[in-house]
């Protein structure tokens, strides 16, 4: 009977270690790929864990105001009357029922700051949108959440509830 050479004789032992070093290595990603691990699963990476709070810039764009309420009550408005909202990174702008106003909008949506409102000072005849306006800006300056909801954004905070359509959602005419 022939003797197997050393070769022959290890070539099992080194197949299987060969095996169980494999299968204990994760599975091959590309270099330099975005691709994630064919067997990684939602929320692994640190960027985007479900349940986390999405970026402020995840609501940029210009809303319209719907309607909404503070502690006094409804803050309702004149269907002929447009007020809109505009949110660029951490910079909020609009026009509301008489003036032009701006603002910073920073932290996250879930716990966020809106500073000083600045406006322009034009006077309206009408009293009305003279106190809805009043109202608006202390209601959006009270503002602590943002919540996007299917399309429509919601701003809450300190007994205010501020509800808006994007602008794409007006009418066209």
């Amino acid at each position: 009977m022939p003797t197997q050479s050393a070769l022959a004789k290890l070539t099992p032992l080194l197949a299987a270690g060969l095996l169980a070093l494999t299968a204990c290595a994760g599975p091959a990603t590309p270099v330099g790929s975005d691709e994630p691990p064919i067997d990684s699963s939602p929320g692994l990476g640190v960027e985007e864990t479900p349940g986390d709070a999405i970026p402020i810039e995840g609501i940029d764009g210009t809303w319209i105001y719907a309607d909404g309420s503070d502690p006094s009550g409804a803050l309702t408005l004149d269907e002929a009357v447009t007020v809109t909202l505009t949110i660029a990174g951490i910079e909020i702008a609009g026009e509301s029922a008489c003036n032009n106003y701006n603002a910073t909008f920073t932290g996250e949506p879930s716990d966020l700051t809106v500073g000083p409102i600045a406006s322009t000072k034009r006077a309206c005849t009408d009293t009305a949108l003279m106190d809805f306006e009043s109202r608006y800006f202390a209601a959006l300056a009270a503002t602590t959440t943002a919540i996007p909801t299917g399309g429509s954004l919601v701003l809450q905070g300190n007994g205010v509830n501020l509800n808006f359509l994007p602008s794409s959602s007006l009418p066209l005419g």
